[in-house]
């Protein structure tokens, strides 16, 4: 019969195998070294489809966000969060803008962020507008009266480019990250495998929070 693993070794062993069947995906934070830059790429205004949610169509509470991504001259890019939450007896509404750089490697797109500015204000307002404008900040009641906190941050996350869309390789919203996504189900870095293309097909079409961004506006 076959020794068995002292129950003391067990969470050794447990954490050995979940650091070798992990996926490796450093990669996701640089472009491809064996590549040359080159900067085909549409600038403008890159969207994430989204759609108003309320639980069971409550009528107490609405949340609406919208995430860009504006690439614009000389490789920089702004890249903006917001949430618009809607109660009965108030609103909440926060942001959070992205300033940075990106490089190009043939379909891959690295975006870096260095600095981050947000706002998070409530309004008692009662005011039920839904926010259509592109410019929410403006919109919301207390933005204005409320200042931006400004911090330094190094945030660098990669992009496939489909010619047309910034499919993320990692779920990120807001600057928060999860561990999944295109990549996590991939099987060779910066290379479109029958795995790459599954995934990225899978995530790119989910109903909430797409992992991709479309091109909707030139500059």
């Amino acid at each position: 019969m076959g020794r068995r693993v002292p129950l003391t070794l067990l969470p050794i062993c447990l954490l050995f195998l979940s650091i070798h069947c992990a996926p490796k995906i450093d990669w996701i934070r640089a472009l491809p070294t064996d590549l040359p830059r080159d900067t085909k790429i549409s600038l403008g205004v890159y969207v994430r489809p989204t759609e108003k949610k309320s639980p069971y169509n409550s009528k107490q509470f609405h949340l609406y966000w919208k995430e860009e991504i504006h690439l614009q001259q000389n490789s920089q890019f702004v890249k903006t969060w917001s949430v618009w939450k809607v109660y009965e007896d108030h609103s909440e509404f926060h942001q959070k803008e992205g300033l940075g750089t990106f490089e190009k490697s043939g379909e891959w797109v690295l975006l870096k962020t260095n600095s981050i500015s947000e706002v998070e204000c409530e309004s008692t307002k009662k005011d039920k507008t839904i926010p259509q404008r592109k410019d929410w900040f403006s919109l919301f009641p207390c933005s204005l009266q409320t200042p931006k906190s400004n911090r330094r941050i190094e945030h660098r996350l990669l992009y496939y480019y489909d010619g047309k869309s910034l499919y993320p390789l990692q779920f990120e919203s807001g600057y928060h990250e999860a561990d999944f996504g295109i990549a996590w189900e991939s099987d060779l870095p910066y290379t479109r495998s029958s795995l790459f293309e599954k995934a990225r097909l899978k995530y790119g079409k989910k109903e909430f929070q797409p992992h991709v961004y479309n091109h909707v506006k030139l500059d």
